[in-house]
C-alpha cells in the first residue's frame, strides 16, 4: 500500500519512538528511511518497497501529550 492508500484507509503517522527492537526484527536495513503509520493497534512502515507490518506494540512508544 503507498502512503495516500494508508492515509485513505484511515491510518496516520506514527509519531512517537520506535526503538531498535523492532528495527531487528524485521531486519531492517534502512531504519533512518522509516516512516512508519498506525490505526488500531496495526503498525505499517513505508520507508522502503517491503512494507512491513505489525500489530505486536512492543518498541512502539507514543508520546504523551497534555
Amino acid at each position: 500500500m503507498t502512503e495516500e492508500e494508508l492515509k485513505e484507509k484511515g491510518y496516520t503517522r506514527f509519531l512517537g519512538t520506535v526503538h531498535a527492537v523492532v528495527y531487528d526484527y524485521f531486519q531492517c536495513a534502512t531504519p533512518r528511511k522509516a516512516r512508519w503509520y498506525h490505526k488500531d493497534g496495526v503498525y505499517v512502515c513505508r520507508g522502503c518497497s517491503l512494507g512491513c507490518e505489525t500489530d505486536d506494540p512492543e518498541g512502539f512508544q507514543a508520546f504523551l501529550l497534555s
